[in-house]
Formats: structure tokens, sequence, C-alpha cells
């Protein structure tokens, strides 16, 4: 009997503990989400970002805003503090990467991260403009296959589009075309150009100078987790 008395005092001790561990991440999500809510400035909504990325590299991940209260509450209209473009890749999961929810950040993913399209710009004018975004990051990504493809300068079916999206990722990264080992390199310069082909635009330079908006670039590393903001 006293085995089994111990028993129950142990099982009780482990579900107060659990329930001590979410009550704490409860407090802290509400803490995360009331910040979230207040981003006012472009260094703001970088630290929030940075933030988040911290959690996600440190496997502590909060997942704020992602609950069906939140679902309801931004359904009749969004708000996101930041806009990110970033690569379709499957292992570049922008709301994981910052940890963030639902109507948090506006993504836009296409293969190579490239804005060099009418409908990509449009997208990314739309978050800046009409959205009023704080901060919007270019953010390319180590082992970028788009990248990779266009520097290598791969060869795709007649009935593929393949070719046509690498010739377009291919004018950013001319120099690198044929030097494989310097891909890092390549990706890096790639994600910059897509950063001065938005800030080329008199519509975006009338925000940032304004200090309404932030725009910058990035790269993620898919082996860390880890993402470096390039100031």
């Amino acid at each position: 009997m006293i085995w089994a008395s111990a028993l129950v005092v142990a099982l009780i001790s482990s579900c107060t503990a659990n329930v001590n561990v979410q009550f704490d991440n409860s407090e802290k999500v509400a803490a995360l989400e009331s910040n979230i809510e207040k981003v006012a400035t472009p260094e703001e909504a970088l630290a929030r970002l940075q933030e988040g990325n911290a959690r996600y590299v440190a496997d502590s991940l909060l997942y704020p805003h992602t609950n069906k209260a939140r679902i309801s509450a931004v359904a009749p209209h969004q708000a996101p503090f930041a806009a990110v473009v970033t690569c379709s890749d499957s292992r570049v999961p922008a709301e994981f990467i910052f940890d963030q929810g639902i109507g948090d950040i506006f993504v836009i993913r296409t293969a190579g991260n490239s804005v060099n399209d009418d409908v990509v710009m449009g997208s990314v004018d739309y978050a800046l403009e009409h959205l009023g975004v704080k901060i919007l990051v270019v953010m390319g990504h180590e082992s970028c296959g788009g990248v990779t493809g266009a520097i290598t300068e791969l060869e795709e079916d007649d009935n593929s589009n393949v070719d046509e999206l690498l010739a377009v990722i291919r004018k950013d990264v001319a120099d690198f075309v044929g030097k494989p080992e310097l891909l890092d390199e390549a990706i890096r310069t790639n994600a910059k150009a897509q950063v001065d082909r938005i800030l080329a635009k008199n519509n975006v330079k009338e925000l940032v100078e304004a200090g309404k908006t932030m725009v910058i670039g990035a790269y993620y590393n898919v082996h860390d987790g880890s993402v470096v903001f390039n100031k």
C-alpha cells in the first residue's frame, strides 16, 4: 500500500507540474500576443521577428495567435505587422521560423524568392501600401534549389516552365553561372538584388524615407534554423 500511495503522490505532483508549465506558457503567449498587436515602428517589427526566430532556434516556440479566437478576430480584416518574401522551399516555413501566428505576417513565396515579376511585385506593393506592414523581409536560404539551378544551367523538358523560372533568377546571379562552388554567395546576392529592386520603386522609397516601413534582406540556415538579417 505504501508504494501505491507514493505512486499517487508522484502522479499528482506530475500533473500539477504540467498545469503550472501550461499556465506559465499561457502568460507568456498572452504577453507576446499583446506585444505583437502593439508593433508601431519598423524597428519594433524587426525585434519581434528576431525574438521569434530566437525561440525557433531554441526549440521553445510559443505559437501565438493560433486559436479559434484569433481566427474569428482577423476574419473581417487583416493587419499583419510584417511581410516576408521567401522561397517556396518546403524547408522554409516562415510562420514557424519567426514564431508568428494567424494574421501576423504576410508571406509571399516564389521559387528563388524572386520579385522580378509584376504579379509578385504587385503582392509586395499590396503589403506595403494597403496592409501597411512595418517591415518587409526578403529572405534567401541555404541550399536554395532555384539559385542552384540558375547557376548550373540545368536543362529542362521542352514542356516545362522551369527553364523560364531559372532564366529569371539567372539574371540576378549572372556572375555566378558555372560556379556552383559559390552557391552561398550567389544566394545572398540574389536576395540583395530583390531588396534593391523593391527599394528602387518610388512608392517604396517614400514609405521608407517617411519611417513607415523597412525593407531588409535576410539569410536562413536550413541546418540550424537561424536567420541573419542584413542591416
